[in-house]
C-alpha cells in the first residue's frame, strides 16, 4: 500500500520530506546540548543543627528519631545519614515513580510532628532536593592587576559576580578566596580598668564636693550617701552583642491614617557609619553628673579584611575562584558559551581584570558532541560510498542514500518532542545506527532490481519489489527496536542513561523503514532505467567460493555447529577474564586533586604545603593551569576547611594522556604526610556515583566497627592493584571529655546543663552580632573577648569558674574531671544501622572488576564478628546492579524478538533457527573486546544487546526466502543454496555499510569517544563474525531441523 501510494503520488512524498527537513532543522537548533542524558535523582537531603552536641548525641537525639519518622514516607527506598558534631544530615532515596513534590510535603509534615519532642538547642531542619544541576558547569579565576585580594574582592563582588549572575541561564555564582570586610569589636580589659578608674575618681570628686555642701546644710537634713558608693562597671561579650543588635534596628511598625492618607510608621534608625558605631552609648551614667560610657571607651573597633584567613590561588598567584551553576532548563553548552562571552566583556570593561577558565563542562560538551557528529557524518558518507562500490550505479545509490539524512532528520524531530537532549548517549545511538539506516532500503532496492530483471516496468517493479519484502523488513525493524522495550523494566542509572539511546535508535530505524517503503520506491520508479544490475566480479567470485563452502558444511553439519558453540563459550570466558567496568574513563584533560588536612595543622602550614604541591604539579610536563582553594570540591557540593581542592588543566596542544599525568602527580606527592587523592574521572564516574572499591562494615558497636575496619583495610592493602586504602577511621578526632560529678555539682547548686552552658560560652565561635550597612557595602560586626585572638587552650578550660546560684565561683575541676579521649567525628548509618566505609582506589593498569574479585577472595577466610556484615559498594556495586538490569533487558529482548518472528513466519521452528544468529553475534563482539583488550563494560554490553536485534535481520530475510522457494516446489537443499547465493549480496552489503559507518567510532576518533567506543567495537566484531557465520550456520541449522525435502 505504501509503495503504491508513493509511486503514484511522488509530489506528496517530496512535500512530506521537505516538511520533515524544515521541522528537523528547527528541532535540532532548539535542542539543548549536554554531556549526559538528564538524570532524575529521587534524592532529598535533610540537614539539622544541634548546638554543642557530640556525634553520639546527635545520632541519639536527632538522627534516629528522624530516620524512624522518615521510614513511614510513601515510596521511600533507602535512608542513610551522617551524624556529626552539632549537625545531622539525612539522605532519603525514593522510588523512581515517586512524586517528589508530594514527598517534600510529606517530609515537612513528619518533621513538624517530631519537632516538638526535640531539645531547644535543635535548630529548624532544612530540606533540599538533589539535582545534577547543583554541580558547577564552569569554574573561573578572577584577579585585578596591581591589587591585593583584599582590594580586588570588593570590586569582583560588586561588579564581576553581578555581571556573571545576570547571564541568562546562570543560577548562582559562588566565590572562593574572597576577602570580605568585617568589623571586629574587641573588648579590652585595660580600657575597662581605665574607665573604672576614671569613674572612681569622678565619684570621689563628687563626694568631696558633697561633703563640703553638708557642712552648710541645716541640722536634721540627712543626705543619701548611697549615690556616692563606689561603682564598677562590668562589660561582657554577650552584653555588647545584645546592645548592638538592639540599637542597630529599624523596622516598620504599622500604618496610621491622616486625612485619608496611610502613613507607614517606622521605628528605629540603623547605625550609619563607623564613627557612630564607636560613639554608641553602651552604659548609662551611673549617677547624675557623670558621663555615659561609649563603645570605643571599652573596646577597639576595627575594620578588617578576611583575606588573611581565605585561600585561593591559580598557578601560584592569589586569585578568587568563582563556581558557576546553571538553571535546570538551560543547556550546559549554551550557558557556558554565554558566560565565556560575558567574561570577555568584563575584561574589556574593567581595567586590569583578568579571568581564566579552570573547568568548563560546556567547552568539553561542545568538543564531544562535535566529535560524535563528525563520526556520524563520516559514517553516513562512508556507508553511501560502500553502496556505490557495490551497486556501481549512481541512481540506485542516490535512492538508497536518501534514507540516511531523511531518517536522521526525522529522528531529530521525534527527539525534540520527547525532550531528548543532544548528548553523548543519544548522539552515540544515532552514530551506531547510521549504517543500519540503509539496510531496509538495500533489501528493497535489491528486490526492485530482481523484479526489473524479470521484465517488469520500473513503476511496477518498484511497487511489487517493495511490497514483497515489506513484511520481512518490518519484522526485522521491530526486532531491533524491541530490544529496547525491556528498558522500561530496569531502574536507576541504567534506565536514565540508555533510555535516550533506545529512543534515538528506534526513531531513526522506524523512519528508515517508512522511507524504504515510500521514498525509495518513488525514486527508484523514476531513476532506474537499466534492466539489470551491473556485474560485480568480486561478488561473483565470492559467490562461487561461498557455494562450495556451503555445500561442504551441509555435508558436515554437526562439525560446523560444535565449532560455533566452542568459539562462543571460549569468547565469553576470555572477555570476562579481562574484567568488568561501569563506563570507560574519558580523557577530558582535567584532574581533581584533594589534600586532606590533619587536625593539628595550622592555616599557614596548610597553605605552605598546598603552595609546594601546586608548584610540583605545575612543573609537570603537559600541565597548563593549577588552581587551588580551601574547602569544597570540583563537583560543587561544598566541603570543609579540612581539605584543599585543586583544579589541574592539561595543555590541549599535543596533550599527554590524563592517566599518565595522574600517575605522575601521585608519585611526586607520595612523600607528603597528608592524604592526597587524585581523580581523573570528574566528568563521568564521579558525577554518577564514584569510582573505586568501597566496602561497608555494618553493625551496632562503634568499637567493634573500628577494629573490624582496621582488619579489613589491612587485608585490602595486601591485594595487588589497590592504592590509597582508607579504613574510614580518618574521621576520628581527639577530644576532651568533661565528666561532671552530679553529687559535687549539686552541692554547689549547679547542674550538668549549667556546666555545659559555661563551657559552651567559653568555646563557642564568634557569630556576627549584627550587620552594618555603609553605602552599598555590608559589614558583619563580630564581638570578641580580649583574648579571643589568642585561642582557648587546655589551661583556660581547667581554670574556668562557674558562678553558682549562691553567688559562689566554683572551679570546674572541683566538680568534674577532664579526660582526653578519641571519638568518631561522624557516625554513618544506612537502613537505620551504623556502618564504617573502607575505600580504595584502583592502580593504573588494573581492572576494577578483577581487583574486586581478588578482594572478595582475600576476605573469604575472614570471620567478621557475629551480627556484623560486609557489603560491597562503590563502582562495583553500580556494575553489579547495572549488569543485573542489562541481563533482564537482554532476556526480555530475546523473548520479544522470538515472538515477533513467530508472528512473521507463522511458525515456531523458523524463528528458533534464526535465533542462533544471536550467540554468533555475541561471539564476534566478545572476540573484538579480547583483541582490543577492552574489559566488558556496561556500554559495551549495550552494544551486544543492540546486536541481538540487528543480526536476526539477515536470518529473517534468509529463512523467509528459503521458505518461499520451497513453497514454490523447489527441493530443500537446492532452495538453501539458491537462497544463499541470492541473499549473499544484500546481506554482505548491509553488514559492510554498518561496519564501515562505525569504523571511526570503533577506532575512538575524536575527543570523548572513549565512553562509547566499546559499544562500536562489540557491534563491529559481532556484525563481521555473525554475517560470515549466518551464511553458514543458518543454512546448516535449517537443513538439520527441517527433515522434509518439500513443503506441502
Amino acid at each position: 500500500m505504501l509503495s503504491l501510494f508513493s509511486v503514484r503520488k511522488p509530489h506528496t512524498i517530496v512535500v512530506a520530506v521537505i516538511i520533515i527537513a524544515i521541522l528537523g532543522w528547527v528541532s535540532f537548533t532548539n535542542m539543548t546540548t549536554e554531556l549526559m542524558p538528564n538524570i532524575n535523582l529521587p534524592f532529598t537531603v535533610i540537614t539539622t543543627s544541634y548546638a554543642g552536641a557530640s556525634p553520639e548525641e546527635v545520632e541519639s537525639v536527632l538522627t534516629r528519631p528522624m530516620e524512624q519518622s522518615m521510614a513511614t514516607l510513601s515510596n521511600i527506598s533507602e535512608i542513610s545519614s551522617v551524624s556529626q558534631e552539632n549537625f545531622s544530615l539525612i539522605i532519603l532515596e525514593f522510588e523512581e515513580s515517586a512524586n517528589m513534590d508530594t514527598a517534600m510535603i510529606e517530609i515537612r509534615e513528619n518533621l513538624d510532628m517530631i519537632s516538638a519532642t526535640m531539645p531547644d538547642e535543635v535548630g529548624s531542619s532544612t530540606i533540599m532536593r538533589l539535582n545534577p544541576d547543583m554541580m558547577p558547569v564552569m569554574s573561573v579565576s578572577a584577579s585585578v592587576e596591581g591589587q591585593s585580594i583584599a582590594e580586588a574582592s570588593q570590586m569582583i563582588q560588586d561588579n564581576v559576580i553581578l555581571d556573571l549572575e545576570s547571564v541568562e541561564g546562570v543560577a548562582s555564582v559562588t566565590p572562593s578566596g574572597l576577602g570580605e570586610h568585617q568589623i571586629e569589636v574587641i573588648i579590652r580589659q585595660e580600657k575597662i580598668d581605665k574607665v573604672n578608674k576614671e569613674l572612681q575618681q569622678e565619684i570621689m570628686e563628687q563626694m568631696t564636693v558633697s561633703n563640703q555642701d553638708r557642712s552648710y546644710a541645716p541640722q536634721g537634713d540627712d543626705l543619701d550617701t548611697g549615690d556616692f558608693e563606689q561603682t564598677e562597671i562590668e562589660i561582657t561579650k554577650d552584653m555588647i552583642s545584645s546592645i548592638l543588635k538592639g540599637q542597630n534596628f529599624s523596622m516598620p511598625a504599622g500604618y496610621i491614617s491622616e486625612d485619608g492618607v496611610d502613613y507607614l510608621v517606622r521605628t528605629g534608625d540603623d547605625i550609619k557609619d563607623i564613627e557612630e558605631l564607636k560613639g554608641l552609648k553602651i552604659v548609662p551614667a551611673p549617677m547624675e553628673g557623670l558621663s555615659s560610657i561609649a563603645l570605643e571607651d571599652v573596646a577597639e573597633v576595627n575594620v578588617i579584611n578576611s583575606s588573611d584567613s581565605s585561600y585561593a590561588k591559580v598557578n601560584g598567584e592569589d586569585a578568587i575562584i568563582l563556581d558557576i551553576q546553571k538553571q535546570t532548563d538551560y543547556s550546559t553548552a549554551g550557558v557556558a558559551q554565554d558566560v565565556r562571552e560575558r567574561m570577555e566583556e568584563i575584561m574589556d570593561s574593567y581595567e586590569g581584570v583578568t579571568m581564566n577558565s579552570l573547568m568548563d563542562q560546556g567547552e568539553y560538551v561542545d568538543i564531544v558532541i562535535s566529535s560524535i557528529t563528525n563520526n556520524l557524518v563520516a559514517g553516513g558518507v562512508l556507508a553511501i560510498l560502500i553502496l556505490l562500490l557495490f551497486l556501481r550505479d549512481f541512481k540506485p545509490t542516490i535512492a538508497v542514500g536518501f534514507a540516511i539524512p531523511v531518517s536522521l532528520v526525522t529522528a531529530f524531530v521525534m527527539m525534540y518532542f520527547s525532550n531528548v537532549s543532544l548528548n553523548i548517549i543519544s548522539m552515540g545511538g544515532l552514530a551506531l545506527g547510521v549504517g543500519m539506516l540503509v539496510d531496509n532500503s538495500i533489501v528493497v532496492i535489491e528486490n526492485i532490481y530482481r523484479m526489473k530483471n524479470e521484465g517488469k516496468s520500473a513503476k511496477d517493479a518498484a511497487i511489487e519489489g517493495a511490497r514483497q519484502v515489506a513484511g520481512a523488513i518490518t519484522a526485522s525493524t521491530l526486532t531491533t527496536v524491541s530490544v529496547f522495550v525491556p528498558i522500561l523494566f530496569t531502574h536507576g542509572l541504567t534506565r536514565e542513561i540508555f533510555g535516550d539511546m533506545g529512543l534515538t535508535i528506534a526513531y531513526s530505524l522506524v523512519a528508515s523503514l517508512l522511507i524504504s517503503l515510500t521514498l525509495v520506491p518513488m525514486i527508484a520508479s523514476n531513476v532506474m532505467t537499466s534492466d539489470k544490475q551491473k556485474e560485480h566480479r568480486v561478488l561473483e567470485a565470492i559467490k562461487t567460493k561461498y557455494t562450495k563452502v556451503l555445500i561442504f558444511c551441509l555435508g558436515r553439519k554437526w562439525l560446523a555447529i560444535i565449532t560455533a558453540i566452542v568459539l562462543f563459550v571460549g569468547s565469553v570466558y576470555g572477555a570476562f577474564g579481562l574484567g568488568t567496568e561501569f563506563m570507560p574513563a574519558t580523557d577530558a584533560g582535567q584532574l581533581n586533586v584533594r589534600m586532606e588536612l590533619q587536625e593539628d595543622i595550622s592555616f599557614e602550614e596548610a597553605t605552605e604545603k598546598s603552595d609546594e604541591i601546586m608548584d610540583l604539579i605545575y612543573n609537570i610536563e603537559g600541565v597548563k593551569t593549577v588552581g587551588a582553594f580551601l574547602g569544597g570540591d570540583m563537583m560543587g557540593m561544598g566541603g570543609s576547611s579540612e581539605s584543599i581542592s585543586m583544579y589541574v588543566l592539561l595543555d590541549e596542544g599535543d596533550r599527554r594522556p590524563t592517566n599518565e599525568v595522574t600517575q605522575e602527580i601521585r608519585d611526586i606527592t607520595d612523600h607528603f604526610d597528608s592524604e592526597i587523592t587524585v581523580n581523573d574521572d570528574n566528568m563521568d564516574m564521579a558525577a554518577m556515583g564514584g569510582a573505586g572499591v568501597s566496602l561497608s562494615i555494618v553493625g551496632r558497636d562503634l568499637d567493634i566497627l573500628e577494629q573490624t575496619a582496621k582488619e579489613v583495610a589491612e587485608i585490602i592493602e595486601g591485594v595487588e592493584g589497590t592504592i590509597n586504602v582508607s579504613d574510614g577511621l580518618d574521621r576520628t578526632s581527639p577530644e576532651y571529655s568533661i565528666v561532671v560529678d552530679k553529687d559535687r555539682s549539686i552541692a554547689h547548686g549547679l547542674t550538668v546543663a549549667q556546666v555545659f552552658g559555661e563551657v559552651n560560652n567559653l568555646l563557642s565561635d564568634s557569630e556576627a552580632a549584627t550587620t552594618l550597612s555603609i553605602g552599598l557595602d555590608d559589614y558583619d560586626i563580630f564581638v570578641l573577648d580580649d583574648d579571643s585572638k589568642e585561642g582557648i587552650e587546655y589551661q583556660d578550660l581547667e581554670n574556668l569558674t562557674i558562678e553558682s546560684s549562691q553567688g559562689e565561683d566554683v572551679l570546674i575541676t572541683d566538680i568534674s574531671s577532664i579526660e582526653e579521649t578519641t571519638g568518631f567525628s561522624s557516625i554513618n548509618r544506612s537502613g537505620q544501622q551504623r556502618y564504617v566505609t573502607i575505600s580504595a582506589e584502583i592502580e593504573e593498569g588494573y581492572n576494577i572488576g578483577l581487583v574486586s574479585n581478588e578482594i572478595e577472595d582475600a576476605l573469604t577466610d575472614y570471620e567478621q564478628p557475629e551480627g556484623y556484615r560486609i557489603d560491597i559498594g562503590g563502582e562495583m556495586e553500580m556494575i553489579m546492579d547495572a549488569f543485573a538490569d542489562l541481563f533482564l533487558m537482554l532476556a526480555l529482548g530475546i523473548i520479544f524478538i522470538y515472538l515477533i518472528m513467530v508472528a512473521q513466519f507463522q511458525s515456531l521452528l523458523s524463528p528458533f533457527i534464526v535465533m542462533f544468529t544471536i550467540p554468533l553475534a555475541f561471539t564476534g563482539g566478545f572476540l573484538a573486546l579480547i583483541i582490543t583488550r577492552n574489559p566488558v563494560s556496561i556500554i559495551g554490553f549495550v552494544g551486544l544487546i543492540i546486536l541481538a536485534g540487528v543480526v536476526v535481520n539477515n536470518g529473517i530475510v534468509f529463512v523467509d526466502y528459503i521458505n518461499k522457494l520451497r513453497k514454490s516446489g523447489m527441493d530443500k537443499k537446492e532452495a538453501i543454496i539458491l537462497a544463499g547465493n541470492t541473499r549473499l549480496r544484500p546481506i554482505v552489503m548491509t553488514a559492510i555499510t554498518t561496519v564501515i559507518a562505525l569504523s571511526t567510532m570503533s577506532l575512538g576518533v575524536g575527543t570523548g569517544m572513549e565512553m562509547i567506543q566499546p559499544m562500536a567495537i562489540t557491534a563491529v566484531g559481532g556484525l563481521i563474525y555473525s554475517t560470515v557465520l549466518t551464511l553458514i550456520i543458518i543454512p546448516v541449522l535449517y537443513d538439520a531441523f527441517n527433515r522434509k525435502d518439500h513443503l506441502g
